[in-house]
This record gives C-alpha cells, structure tokens and sequence, in this order.
C-alpha cells in the first residue's frame, strides 16, 4: 500500500472514531466544548482539522509543513514553526484527553441523557489550557495536561486557571517529586458528597520530626525537594503546620442520592485506601490527633486526582509506627462509605 493510502487511512480512522464518539460526547457538555475551543469551530469543522492536520503530519515533517505554511502566508518560519508545534501538542492532547473521558464517563452518560443545565467549564479555562499545554515538552508534563483535560471534561471546576498556570511552569523533575510527596501523603475527607469526593486538608506528615531538618530525606524528601515543591505553588511554606485528624466528624453531609445522611465521619485517605484513625486505650477520650507537617496548597490538593500514587510500604510502616507512639492504631475503611457505621 502506498505512502498516500496509509495516511487517508490513519486520517478517515481518526475521523470515524470521533464521529463515533459524538454521540456520547454530547452527553457530556464539557466534551464538545472542549473539543470546539481547542480544535476550532464547530464539532464537524473541529473533526475535519483534525483529519487535515494528521494527513499533514504523517506526509511531511514539521519542519516541511512550516516552510510550505510561511512561503503562503509571508510569515516568518521560526514563528510559523512555533505555532504549529505547539497546535500538533493540543490536537493530540484534546483528541487523547476526550478519549479517556468518554470510556470513563460512557455508563454514566447513556445512564443521565442529555442536561441542558450541566455545568460546563467557561473560556478563560481553555485560553489558559491552550497558552500552558502548548509548550509542555516533557512527556510526564504532557502526560499531566492530557488528565487534566480528561478530568475537567467529566467534572467542570475540578482543576482551576492557577492549576494550569503551575503545571506550565513544571519541568519533569518536579512532577516525579510532587509523585513522591503525593504518594506519602495523608489527606482528610468526608467520604462521597453529592458523588464527588472532597478533600479538607492534605499533607506530608512529619510523625514527629521536622521536615526542614531533612526528616524524610530516607523517603525522598529532603528539605531541598519541599522547597522546589513550595516555590512552585504546590506545598504552603509552613513544614510545621498541624490538622485534626481521627474520629471526628463533619455535619450535614449528603449521601449520592442527595439524601440527608447527618454527621459524615472524615476519613483519612493514605496510598488509596480510606482509613480510620482509631484511639487506643489508654487513649480513649475520643479526641482528634493533630497531624503535623507540609500542606499543600490548593493547586497541589487539585493534582491529587492525577497523580499515580507510588507503592510505598516502608513509609507506611513508619507511620504505622508513629500513630501506635500517639496511641492510635490505622483500619481500613471500604470505598463508598458515607455515614456513621
């Protein structure tokens, strides 16, 4: 088969799958919204680019598309390349990203039909994702950005302009350490509200050391790494900063089905699973143990949702071990759980 047949193949198989997927897409507002403000136009003219740019893409390099593209346009070819480098990065992005959303959200959207009145996420969003995610070049960065689309998409509001404004500014060795910090971390929640999951607090627990005198340096997190965290928007300047955590409870919680459920138990959640942290005696006056360490900021609470937490036994032995020196012990808490048991 020709060079030529290749490509109008890869171009029309790309074009019938979105097609496809504009049925369930329309479901989900968000979705078509996206792929309109980051391919341009409507969806069909958002489709036909799409096909245009990857049968330009697979039959002459980027370099040989700019010089054809500035000897037409009479623009010079360092600006023309620029421009088309960082397009080609939010095509395939955007195409990737409503990918991921459509096969997490496909249940979900046959199930809800169309909503007129569904939040969707406003343009401000989508200049700031085009001007961030166009000049990503690490591929951890990018990587980042796609979930980041795929997860605004499914829930309008989840990640905010100052988000992407840091992620933009992130190079791969801080994305690998905010995994480190990310994968250590506590984090306090109230279970399902509403079907979304909240966060209260989260933190790097220090579990009586100081994390500015390099108590976790044995994990990976030294206090140099804190502070490349902290200048880059993701953990507050405070290494010392405390929160309750234990059995303690927020009121007027809300079951998925919009139910009032009362008093929500706010557990906490560490490497995946949810816990409770129980007294023991002779400890049993029921109140709340104060967790101490870093916080992190609202961006880095927001990029919780995307990080693929590492697997990290010896520090959770660790902090086994402190909470059993503070008299509280850690059990498990299954999924789903939204009141008092």
């Amino acid at each position: 088969m020709s060079d030529e047949n290749d490509n109008d193949t890869l171009a029309d198989e790309l074009v019938a799958w979105v097609k496809a997927t504009m049925p369930l897409v329309r479901r989900i507002p968000n979705a078509v919204k996206s792929l309109d403000k980051l391919t341009g136009g409507s969806v069909e003219a958002g489709v036909e680019a799409l096909k245009a740019r990857m049968r330009l893409a697979r039959t002459r390099s980027l370099s040989d598309e700019a010089k054809v593209v500035a000897d037409n346009s009479g623009l010079p070819l360092p600006v023309v390349f620029d421009h088309l480098a960082k397009q080609r990065r939010i095509d395939e992005m955007t195409v990737e990203a409503i990918r991921r959303a459509a096969e997490k959200t496909q249940a979900k959207a046959e199930e809800a039909g169309d909503d007129a009145n569904a939040q969707t996420t406003d343009d401000r969003w989508f200049d700031a994702y085009r001007l961030e995610a166009s000049m990503a070049s690490d591929d951890v960065v990018r990587e980042a950005f796609v979930r980041v689309l795929a997860g605004e998409i499914e829930d309008p509001g989840a990640f905010s302009v100052r988000t992407l404004r840091v992620m933009g500014s992130m190079n791969q060795v801080t994305a690998a350490r905010f995994r480190r910090a990310a994968s250590v971390s506590v984090r306090l929640e109230p279970g399902d509200i509403g079907g979304k999951r909240h966060v209260m607090d989260a933190r790097i627990p220090a579990m009586g050391g100081r994390l500015g005198s390099n108590a976790l340096k044995e994990f990976g997190l030294p206090y140099d790494v804190l502070t490349d965290l902290t200048e880059n928007g993701l953990l507050h300047p405070d290494y010392g900063s405390g929160h309750p955590y234990g059995q303690i409870y927020f009121a007027g919680g809300v079951l998925p089905s919009g139910q009032a459920s009362g008093p929500l138990p706010l557990h906490m959640r560490h490497q995946g699973p949810l816990w409770d942290l129980v007294p023991e005696p002779p400890n049993t006056s029921g109140s709340s143990l104060r967790i101490e360490g870093a916080a992190l900021t609202s961006v880095g609470i927001e990029l919780l949702g995307i990080v693929d937490i590492e697997e990290m036994p010896a520090f959770t032995e660790r902090f086994r071990q402190y909470l059993t020196s503070v008299k509280y012990r850690m059990v498990e808490v299954p999924e789903g759980t939204s009141v008092v048991r």
